[in-house]
């Protein structure tokens, strides 16, 4: 039994808001029918088609709202706008289905009369990503792509948008592909043995079976690897600073961003909730967090500051601790307990603040920027946030950081992991490890390695959508915006 055909739907596919060109997007089976009730050039005329339509190429023409009489019992026509037509016929459109896109006048009014129109022509409103589900449902893009595609929208830098535009392209479901296809191999031989006589032994040998199932390990080991730079990649890297009450927190933070965003004042406590900005370098998002001062006798208010400043901290990527260069001091213990209690620990830096202030050259001496890598690292770095001295060694400590996540192999392997990608393949790896266990130490037989090995394939499939549940695909589309 044939699926009942979805409906027609239509949505502003550009930003609301004033611009020069807005664009209205029309998907499903009556697209062309709808377009020919509201429009009148090529062939659309008088309601209807008068001639073939050429998908990929545009028609000038005049879009009006159909305006029902009463007392004449019959219809006029509201010019809306002059408009250019764009068809694109199954299954070449972005959906794989009969797709047309009107650019129109930008503005908030326009493009509204425009999808208002549609929908008294006979669309539905577009739902959240539901032209990208469209796409994914006929085939056009895998799950994994049609994630890629939420990402590159909201990329916040342009390693990011980079990252984004290679999953896309099919950089996920390449190396998911290539961790797939030996295993479905060897489900392929196991079955095909189960069809012999129990007198011909045509079984599978364990040891080799044991030996495809751990190279399937490896490969996911391989992505298991960059999932945090994926995160890095689309959220932007977290930086949070830290320290005690007046360690010049705000004043770096500021010196960092290029800009006055956190308030700077000598009075102990004027930052009391965490003060997030975003600063672009080489084209990677870097997200810095102003906090509250840490001190043990605060007021209830500022504790409150400092209980975000300690979730905050947990969430970093790495923290700036801040000292003043006269004074040094270490971290709190409980900052030291949070950075070494996370998996993997979270690299803290030691900056020293004021350094116009304080004859601190001498103490402080030459300090190396950081090792590469995300142990962190181990030197102070003396800054003046007045002179912008040190900024930056700071910079560089970042960036070193940041390279220690693996970013451009993730670039380089086309991967944007996130949560759901992570958590799907964590559970395969744990399945595929006490698979390959069983069968190097009690050798079982292949109905029950190939039950299980089946169980493990569906799973992987659920990563690029080749397996799916209407739960995931809710899931997934909740991200995007309507007319995507």
């Amino acid at each position: 039994m044939n699926p009942a055909p979805l409906p027609t739907i239509a949505a502003q596919a550009t930003p609301v808001g004033e611009s020069g060109l807005a664009v209205v997007r029309v998907s499903g089976p009556d697209a062309l029918a709808v377009t020919a009730r509201i429009f009148e050039g090529g062939p659309f005329r008088g309601g209807a088609l008068v001639g073939a339509v050429e998908s990929h190429r545009a028609v000038y023409g005049i879009l009006a709202d159909p305006v029902f009489e009463p007392s004449a019992n019959e219809k006029t026509s509201c010019v809306i706008d002059q408009v250019l037509v764009l068809p694109l016929l199954a299954p070449h459109g972005y959906t794989g289905e009969d797709t047309v896109e009107f650019f129109c006048h930008g503005g908030r009014v326009v493009p509204d009369l425009v999808v208002r129109a549609c929908l008294a022509a006979g669309a539905e409103p577009a739902g959240p990503g539901e032209f990208t589900r469209r796409a994914f449902l006929n085939g056009k893009l895998s799950l994994d792509q049609a994630e890629a595609v939420a990402d590159l929208i909201h990329a916040t830098g342009e390693l990011g948008a980079r990252a984004a535009i290679r999953q896309l392209q099919g950089g996920l479901d390449d190396q998911m592909r290539g961790i797939e296809h030996p295993l479905l191999q060897l489900l392929a031989e196991i079955e095909g043995s189960l069809e012999f006589l129990d007198d011909e032994d045509v079984s599978v040998p364990a040891e080799r079976a044991a030996a495809v199932l751990r190279e399937a390990v490896a490969g996911i080991d391989r992505l298991l690897d960059v999932a945090p730079a994926g995160r890095i990649l689309r959220e932007g890297f977290h930086v949070v600073l830290a320290g005690a009450p007046n360690a010049g927190k705000s004043s770096l933070f500021n010196a960092l961003l290029g800009e006055d965003r956190a308030i700077v004042d000598d009075e102990a406590g004027t930052t009391r909730d965490v003060v997030a900005g975003k600063r672009i370098r080489r084209g990677q998002a870097y997200i810095l967090h102003d906090t509250a001062g840490l001190r043990g006798d605060a007021a209830r208010v500022e504790l409150l500051g400092i209980q975000r400043t300690y979730r905050t901290l947990a969430e970093a990527d790495v923290i700036l601790y801040l000292t003043e260069a006269d004074a040094p001091r270490d971290p709190e213990p409980e900052v030291l307990e949070l950075v070494n209690s996370a998996q993997p620990s979270i690299p803290l830096i030691t900056v020293w603040t004021k350094g116009d202030l304080a004859d601190a050259g001498r103490r402080a001496g030459p300090h190396p920027a950081p090792e590469a890598g995300r142990g962190g690292a181990a030197a102070a770095i003396l800054t003046s946030s007045r002179t912008g001295s040190g900024l930056d060694e700071v910079w560089r400590a970042l960036e070193s950081v940041a390279a220690g996540y693996r970013l451009d192999e993730a670039l380089s392997l086309g991967v944007v992991m996130n949560a759901r990608h992570q958590h799907k393949l964590e559970e395969c790896r744990r399945d595929l490890v006490l698979l390959a266990d069983e069968l190097e130490q009690n050798h079982p037989g292949g109905e029950v390695t190939g039950t299980m090995l089946a169980a493990i394939l569906g799973r992987l499939g659920e990563v690029s959508g080749r397996v799916f549940s209407e739960q995931v695909l809710e899931a997934v589309f909740r991200r995007f915006c309507v007319g995507k």
